[in-house]
């Protein structure tokens, strides 16, 4: 199987949103998020994708924002491999394009951020080389109803 992993281009949008679906994902809601970062705002959002057939197999959403005590860091967030897939060496080749782009763009650091229950994204980033800087748990309290609840 053929498998381009690239950047993603505006035309892809509809693919990407397409992939996130079949994930269980709301693409609506992974581009809302992509204003802010562990640092603050976002300066540049893109997605980096594996491509077969003309369908994405695979995507990952990297943020870019400014650290002030390191310089430009990028956030990898929302990685998503099709099941079928997820035994293969494609993980590796998104993270590997990934680092590609973030050297390019003259980046300090990138930092993965996920689910604590994704056990295979933390083997697969360690393997890659990423070590655990920490561990953050989000709590959230509800002063008013949603306008729809």
């Amino acid at each position: 199987m053929d498998i381009d992993v690239r950047l993603a281009t505006a035309q892809d949008r509809s693919l990407i949103e397409e992939f996130y679906v079949r994930e269980g994902k709301n693409f609506q809601q992974l581009i809302q998020h992509s204003s802010t970062t562990p640092v603050g705002a976002s300066s540049e959002t893109m997605f980096v994708i594996a491509v077969t057939r003309g369908m994405v197999i695979a995507a990952l959403k990297l943020d870019i924002a400014k650290d002030p005590s390191m310089g430009r860091v990028g956030f990898i967030r929302y990685f998503e491999i099709e099941d079928e897939l997820e035994g293969t060496d494609l993980g590796q080749k998104m993270l590997e394009k990934t680092s590609e782009i973030a050297e390019n763009k003259g980046l300090r650091a990138l930092d993965a951020v996920f689910d604590v229950s994704r056990a295979d994204l933390f083997d697969l980033y360690t393997e890659s080389g990423y070590r655990e800087e920490r561990k953050e748990v989000l709590l959230r309290r509800d002063f008013r109803p949603g306008v729809f609840e």
